[in-house]
């Protein structure tokens, strides 16, 4: 279809509208969602700029999608097919389910908590002995990437990745998938996810957002997919393993990670490879297979002033790899 024939079936559709208020409608969503997706205003290197709102086209989008999966999953965004397992060891080895509520960053950010609290939906608070006021801060875990913290992790830390892939283990929702879809070029994004259920999620909100052409969901083990593994450019790993797996699989699967990925892949990783390794008898020496990189974009990082949010989020490049 040509440029003026485009014109002429967009002229044609509009004027078959059954109200004036339902042609607005129209225009009004072409203008807010639509527009800004698909608009030319990019930077030298192929990275959106923020309007005159500062607001990304990214931003719209993952907002959508992020609506689309609260109405689809629990507030805590944990399956009934799953089992989430309190860490015995590290930085999180104190968190119980008294103690802890799972609240995830990707469908909520801080002004939806708070929305929440407000509403009674959440507490921020737990009694220590119950019927008095000795009462004692909980603490929101999230398995999933913030908006913010996307952005900050493909605009900021990592460097323009058109043509390559990125692959996300234990990739849950998406949250990472939609991320790299919408602030990067890559070619191929995928994710590993071993929930059956987790799995259809994502093909759906992949389906209904148009997103196949470039993300694949992979339902398996990671350990079972070396050649998925060794084909990445980019891996990320957002707090994967502690919560889900025992200490045992967790050795494993760094002891796989440690010979399979390739020279020269880039790895995101929160909590950082120093704090993921250090209470796990893995063997691996990180000086011998990683170094620690630098932020790409560090101006665009101090314009986002998110030090707790990204505190723990760390760039390695593997310097000996498979």
């Amino acid at each position: 279809m040509d440029v003026e024939l485009a014109k002429s079936q967009f002229m044609s559709l509009v004027q078959n509208f059954a109200s004036d208020k339902d042609r607005y409608s129209f225009f009004s969503w072409l203008k807010d969602d639509v527009i800004p997706e698909f608009s030319s205003q990019c930077c030298g290197d192929g990275r959106q700029r923020r309007n005159s709102e500062g607001i990304l086209p990214a931003t719209v989008m993952l907002d959508k999608i992020a609506g689309d999966i609260r109405n689809r999953v629990s507030l805590e965004a944990v399956m009934p097919s799953e089992q989430i397992v309190c860490p015995t060891n590290g930085e999180d080895a104190s968190m119980t389910p008294v103690n802890t509520v799972h609240v995830d960053a990707f469908l909520y950010d801080e002004a939806g908590e708070n929305e929440l609290v407000d509403a009674g939906v959440l507490q921020r608070y737990y009694c220590q002995d119950c019927g008095s006021r000795n009462t004692q801060e909980l603490t929101f875990v999230t398995h999933s990437c913030s908006k913010d913290r996307l952005e900050y992790i493909f605009r900021a830390l990592l460097p323009p990745l058109e043509g390559k892939t990125i692959l996300d283990v234990g990739s849950r929702i998406g949250a990472v998938l939609y991320g790299a879809y919408f602030h990067t070029k890559a070619a191929k994004i995928v994710g590993i996810e071993m929930n059956k259920e987790l799995c259809a999620l994502q093909a759906d909100v992949v389906r209904h957002h148009h997103l196949q052409d470039r993300i694949q969901v992979i339902e398996g083990d990671v350990l079972n997919l070396p050649n998925v593994v060794r084909s990445a450019d980019v891996i990320i790993l957002n707090n994967v393993f502690d919560w889900f797996l025992p200490i045992e699989t967790q050795i494993a699967i760094w002891r796989y990670l440690r010979v399979t990925l390739r020279t020269g892949c880039l790895i995101v990783s929160s909590p950082s490879l120093e704090s993921s390794l250090q209470c796990l008898d893995t063997g691996i020496q990180l000086a011998d297979w990683v170094i620690q990189r630098d932020l790409y974009d560090k101006q665009f990082a101090q314009n986002m002033e998110m030090e707790v949010e990204v505190s723990e989020v760390r760039l390695y490049q593997v310097m000996k790899g498979s």
